[in-house]
């Protein structure tokens, strides 16, 4: 229910907004879902934004449990980070520090970032001690993925990097990867709050 998402959501959303010390809070978009969702679909985008109407566009086959990491990632790049890195620390902290169903959510989506770069033992050690149903769930997410079109994936992944780095993110959709680097880096709460740097007076 992807109203009921975006309403837990918001709070937490508007709060991170706040404690990375945005001058304005962003209003959370409306999630919605339209014809791009087939091709979304086939090509393994979760959404995009749209920051003209303030909408978030998404895909109708994401899993219940991957939604709140999605819109929030989402509602980042409306909060003014273009970046896929920022967006999506920026989104893993807003449910991180949201309702249960969202930190859930956080945690995956950082599990299915992180797993694919670690050595075999070293994954498969850690995806030994997950509970069983969080193997269960990152098994339906890699088969929801695997369940799309790999030329159109790859067709569309080229012109998503191209994109980006037409708008000066040089890395492309290589900046996906740097998110785990920035949420390692940060100091961060036991509420997930982060503390940011403090900047010396003149």
């Amino acid at each position: 229910d992807w109203p009921a998402v975006a309403k837990e959501l918001s709070p937490s959303y508007s709060r991170v907004q706040q404690q990375l010390g945005a001058a304005w809070t962003a209003r959370p978009g409306v999630p919605k879902w339209s014809l791009l969702s087939i091709y979304f679909e086939r090509a393994a985008v979760d959404g995009m934004t749209d920051p003209f109407l303030l909408e978030v566009l998404v895909n109708r086959s994401l899993l219940p449990f991957e939604r709140p990491a999605v819109l929030a990632h989402e509602w980042a790049h409306l909060a003014g980070y273009a970046g896929e890195s920022e967006a999506s620390f920026v989104g893993w902290l807003a449910c991180l520090q949201g309702p249960p169903a969202a930190e859930y959510s956080a945690h995956l989506s950082l599990l299915w970032h992180v797993l694919p770069g670690l050595p075999a033992p070293e994954r498969e050690g850690i995806l030994r001690r997950l509970d069983p149903r969080a193997r269960d769930d990152l098994r339906a997410i890699a088969a929801r993925v695997a369940s799309t079109s790999p030329a159109v994936r790859k067709v569309a992944w080229r012109a998503y990097d191209s994109y980006l780095k037409a708008n000066r993110v040089e890395q492309g959709v290589r900046s996906y990867g740097e998110a785990v680097d920035l949420l390692i880096g940060t100091r961060l709460s036991d509420t997930w709050v982060p503390a940011l740097a403090r900047v010396p007076g003149p």
